[in-house]
């Protein structure tokens, strides 16, 4: 699906206009660390949906149950299939 790293962390300016965020909003509920986990947990998430839908976009869904697993495998690939691609 994806030559990219599973784990790829967001942005540097991103982080920044969090932390900025986290300064101007005043949350002192949320230490530092932990509103950076969350927006960047939030951050990937949303990765990760926009990558499924653009799977589904180019993909023929006439079984849903096999659709899923191909979704599933197409999302976290295996070592195997991961060297198989690089071929």
């Amino acid at each position: 699906m994806t030559d990219q790293h599973p784990i790829t962390p967001p942005p540097g300016l991103l982080v920044s206009q969090w932390e900025d965020e986290w300064h101007h909003l005043k949350i002192k509920h949320i230490d530092f660390e932990s509103y950076i986990a969350y927006r960047a947990a939030q951050w990937g998430a949303d990765q990760e949906l926009e990558a499924c839908i653009a799977w589904l976009d180019d993909t023929d869904c006439d079984d849903p149950q096999e659709t899923a697993q191909r979704l599933r495998q197409a999302m976290r690939p295996t070592t195997t299939t991961q060297e198989n691609n690089n071929d």
